[in-house]
């Protein structure tokens, strides 16, 4: 249906998001977007729109689909084409603490020092490390399973 932009399911059950991205992943391989050269050089606006416009996908949908097939087609032997993919996931994962970090910057400025300190957040840096780097490695994980039924089906 032309008038429909994208579908959005609301809190998906793991086995549906690996389901859903299986399917999003196989279509959108066809996709010119989706091509193996253009994924090396990042997520682009082209992939999020031929997304939506072909298999109604949204634009994190998009994003998922383009790190499975990004993953898919990295050499994992080869540790700086890995490192450049493993960087780029984790830049996106680490989107919301970085907001969170200028959300404190703003803070800090408007509240007495007392009530900052009060405000502040008990976790530091390695601590976001750490999280970080455990969401990359489930991330991955659930990616990997995904490619294996590309790969076999």
């Amino acid at each position: 249906m032309p008038e429909v932009l994208d579908i959005t399911v609301e809190d998906p059950s793991q086995d549906f998001q690996r389901i859903r991205d299986y399917v999003d992943a196989k279509n959108c391989e066809s996709l010119p977007a989706f091509h193996p050269d253009k994924l090396f050089k990042g997520f682009s606006p082209e992939m999020a729109n031929q997304a939506r416009s072909k298999f109604k996908i949204n634009k994190k949908q998009a994003r998922r689909v383009y790190e499975i097939l990004r993953l898919k087609i990295t050499n994992t032997s080869d540790k700086n084409a890995y490192l450049q993919y493993r960087l780029d996931v984790k830049n996106r994962l680490n989107a919301p603490f970085q907001k969170k970090k200028l959300e404190m910057k703003k803070l800090e400025k408007v509240l007495k020092p007392e009530e900052y300190a009060a405000t502040i957040s008990t976790t530091g840096a390695s601590e976001t490390h750490g999280r970080l780097s455990s969401q990359y490695l489930a991330l991955e994980d659930e990616y990997r399973r995904v490619i294996h039924r590309l790969q076999h089906y």
